[in-house]
C-alpha cells in the first residue's frame, strides 16, 4: 500500500510558517549587504525601508529621526505618506519606548536604538497580513540593532567625510596664504661701511632694492634725527637758550 505523502493541516502550516521565516532571514541577511555598501545616513535608511517594505508590504512605512532632545527631526519614507510630515513629528517627538502599536492595530512603531541610544522611530502601519503582526513585530524587533549599529556608523562616517572637508579647505586657504607671503630668512651678507647686501649672483644691492625684491615690504624715505645733525646742521633753525 503506497505511504501517504501529504502532509498533515497542522504540519503544513508549520511549513509554511518556516518557509516565512527563512525568507525573512534571508531579507535581513540583504539589508547587511546593502547597508554595508551604504556610505551616508539617507542611503542606510532607504535601504533599511526597503527591506521592510519587501517583508511586510506595508501602506505605511516611514523612519523618523530623533535629535539629542527627542524632538523628530527629518522624516525618511519611499511612498507618499498619510499623514503631513509636522503632524508626524508632532505625534513621535517624545517617543522612549522600545515598540508601540498603531492605532490601527495593524502596524507597529519600533524605536531604533544604538548603544542605549536613541537615533529614530520606524513606523510600519497596515501590513499585507494583519494576522502575522506579532511575528512581524518580533522579527522587526530582532534585527533593529542592526539597523541602529548601521544609521549610527554612516553617521559618524559622514561627520568624518565634513570635518576631513573643512580641514582639506582650511589647509588650502593656508597654502595659498602662504604662497603670498615672502619672508627673508637665513644669513644676509651686508657690507659694514656702506649697508649694501650681497644677493645670491654676488652682485651687491641697495639695501631697499634687495628687501623690495625678496618681500613684500615697501619703502618710504625719511631722515632721523642724527642724519639730520650730521648732514644739514647749517640747514638746521638755531635754537636759543
Amino acid at each position: 500500500m503506497p505511504e501517504d505523502t501529504n502532509p498533515a493541516p497542522g504540519t503544513e502550516k508549520e511549513l509554511h510558517a518556516a518557509r516565512q521565516l527563512i525568507s525573512q532571514y534571508a531579507m535581513a541577511f540583504d539589508l547587511l549587504t546593502r547597508i554595508a555598501h551604504a556610505a551616508t545616513e539617507k542611503e542606510v535608511i532607504d535601504n533599511i525601508l526597503q527591506v521592510f517594505d519587501l517583508l511586510f508590504s506595508p501602506q505605511t512605512l516611514f523612519y523618523a529621526a530623533l535629535n539629542h532632545d527627542r524632538q523628530v527631526g527629518r522624516v525618511y519614507f519611499l511612498s507618499p505618506l498619510k499623514d503631513a510630515v509636522p503632524a508626524i513629528q508632532g505625534r513621535l517627538s517624545g517617543f522612549s519606548r522600545r515598540y508601540a502599536w498603531t492605532d490601527s492595530g495593524n502596524g507597529f512603531q519600533i524605536m531604533i536604538r544604538y548603544n542605549k541610544t536613541d537615533l529614530g522611530v520606524l513606523e510600519i502601519d497596515d501590513v499585507q497580513f494583519p494576522d502575522e503582526k506579532e511575528r512581524y513585530l518580533s522579527f522587526s524587533l530582532s534585527i533593529t540593532e542592526v539597523c541602529g549599529l548601521a544609521i549610527e556608523n554612516a553617521k559618524r562616517y559622514q561627520f568624518i567625510r565634513d570635518a576631513e572637508d573643512q580641514l582639506r579647505t582650511e589647509k588650502e586657504k593656508l597654502e595659498k596664504a602662504l604662497s603670498e607671503v615672502k619672508t627673508l630668512s637665513g644669513l644676509i651678507p651686508i657690507c659694514s661701511h656702506c649697508k649694501k647686501i650681497r644677493d645670491d649672483k654676488g652682485y651687491w644691492n641697495q639695501v631697499e632694492a634687495y628687501i623690495s625684491q625678496h618681500s613684500d615690504a615697501k619703502f618710504s624715505h625719511g631722515i632721523c634725527q642724527d642724519c639730520l645733525q650730521l648732514h644739514y646742521a647749517d640747514y638746521m633753525p638755531i635754537t636759543k637758550e
